[in-house]
């Protein structure tokens, strides 16, 4: 089977690669049985694979509209909302059923369509197995190849639970039509393990350059899936493992230079997509969707002034904690006239999340500024979690962790009402959850372990109705996403429907 010239030309978009360097290949002959040989074609085969998480504003899995894993995630909860109405209050008010029409479903069937996805990365990871390359490029390129995998597994099991996947024996056989169900939990559970186990292992604690695999982002990504499984005795385990790499990772004293154009490549970081302020579709575009277009930052910037924090939330920060500075209630705007939610539609629903600093480059509505995926400080508050859920009870290293967070914040330690109890202290910790990662795409998670993913919901549906709406309550079904019909329909109904819909 040979390789479509569109795949040829991501892998050269990809690696960035010139004309000339390519003058010495013939790629009209590359096919499976001659692609991967060497090391050089194994880097080209899993740079291809990173080409699904990029980001742009609008077609990527980390894109920055409402079909984009962070923004589709935040805007279901209570930390993220826009002024612009369309799908972006269904998504807020979970006014969503298998049924629907319009934006909305056409982002969940985007969404789910990435279960193929498992099956490339697979391909591609017994490719390299087989190639003459040496067995130390190999390990490395399968290793990295692997955690790709068990990345976008996370990404489709976080929002639809189960996902159809190929086995190799249905893999070894293209020609013949297979109706794939679902994996069950535990079957998904297996292949998880062996992607990500099999990533840290071989894997280098450093990675060759900023945003490629490490043994630290396939840790995260295996805790990320163990926390939304419930299985916090192994999460507790990755977690320390994560914590134990400190050194390689470190929290930053200022909680808004991680977010900054000076802060790129900042060890906090433990995974990310690097950005550019050119249009490559590898930029950040979480600035312009909130900046308002009269915002006084950079004049060639630009900002198309929708997102908010509702206010709610807004209003849940202390005093002095560093991690609002860049949630803006009110402006001076370029004429030098106050902006405020009297004066504005944008800030009338909240305050201007401001996540990403100003990029002093930017022109149009482009940033270099880093996409931040996952954090060191997401694994000292998850140690935390883990080691209360576990002990059922407060522990002092507990404390500690949480302590570290607040301080960094500028906020003192947690008070004894905070930590006097198992419920005080987990009510404590997913507020800082709440307060450290908003806009990082982790609330909805969080707030499903907790148990207030739907209530939160529920608690702004009544609100909305006592001021006139007529919203639907919701229920648990809405943990998960609908599969949108047509992927039932095409696989004779071997997969099914989350349960409620």
């Amino acid at each position: 089977m040979k390789i479509s010239q569109y795949i040829l030309a991501s892998i050269i978009t990809a690696l960035g690669l010139t004309s000339c360097e390519l003058d010495r290949l013939d790629y009209t002959e590359i096919s499976e049985d001659t692609f991967p040989q060497n090391e050089n074609d194994c880097k080209l085969a899993v740079n291809y694979l990173y080409y699904d998480f990029n980001t742009g504003w609008w077609d990527g899995v980390y894109a920055a509209d409402y079909g984009g894993y962070q923004v589709l995630s935040d805007m279901t909860t209570d930390v993220l909302w826009t002024c612009w109405a369309w799908e972006s209050d269904e998504m807020y008010y979970h006014q969503w059923f298998a049924t629907m029409n319009g934006n909305f479903q056409n982002n969940i069937w985007d969404c789910f369509s990435r279960y193929n996805y498992l099956s490339k990365a697979r391909n591609t990871i017994r490719r390299i197995e087989r190639s003459s390359a040496s067995d130390e490029a190999k390990a490395l390129y399968a290793g990295e190849a692997h955690a790709l995998r068990g990345w976008m597994a996370l990404f489709l099991y976080d929002l639809f639970g189960p996902v159809p996947v190929a086995s190799d024996e249905i893999l070894d056989d293209p020609e013949t039509f297979y109706y794939l169900p679902r994996l069950t939990d535990e079957e998904y559970d297996a292949m998880m393990e062996e992607d990500l186990l099999t990533a840290i292992e071989t894997l280098p604690a450093v990675p060759e350059a900023t945003g490629r695999m490490s043994k630290g982002a396939a840790r995260m990504i295996l805790l990320k899936y163990y926390m939304i499984r419930g299985l916090f005795e192994k999460a507790e385990k990755v977690a320390r493992d994560l914590v134990a790499m400190e050194g390689t990772y470190s929290l930053q004293s200022d909680y808004n230079y991680i977010f900054s154009k000076s802060g790129n490549g900042n060890n906090e970081v433990i995974l990310c997509i690097p950005s550019t302020n050119t249009d490559s579709g590898y930029n950040n575009y979480m600035t312009a969707e909130v900046l308002p277009a009269d915002y006084p930052w950079a004049e060639k910037a630009e900002g198309w002034g929708g997102y908010v924090m509702p206010w709610d939330f807004y209003n849940t920060f202390e005093p002095g904690d560093q991690r609002a500075e860049n949630i803006i209630a009110s402006y001076y705007n370029k004429k030098g006239v106050l902006v405020d939610s009297s004066s504005s539609a944008q800030l009338a629903k909240g305050a201007l999340p401001l996540k990403y600093g100003m990029d002093p480059e930017q022109t149009g509505s482009a940033s270099g500024v880093d996409v931040v995926i996952y954090r060191f400080s997401d694994a000292l508050l998850s140690l935390a979690e883990c080691v209360v859920r576990n002990n059922h009870s407060v522990t002092s290293e507990a404390v500690s962790l949480v302590n570290r967070i607040r301080n960094r914040a500028g906020l003192p330690d947690l008070d004894a009402s905070a930590t006097s109890n198992y419920d005080s202290f987990m009510e404590a910790l997913l507020k800082e959850r709440g307060h450290e990662f908003w806009l990082e795409g982790l609330r909805r998670q969080d707030l499903i372990r907790f148990d207030k993913y739907i209530e939160y919901a529920n608690q702004r549906i009544e609100n909305a109705n006592a001021a006139g709406s007529s919203y639907f309550k919701v229920t648990d079904c809405q943990n998960r996403f609908w599969i949108p019909q047509s992927f039932i329909d095409e696989s004779k109904s071997q997969i099914k429907q989350n349960p409620g819909y």
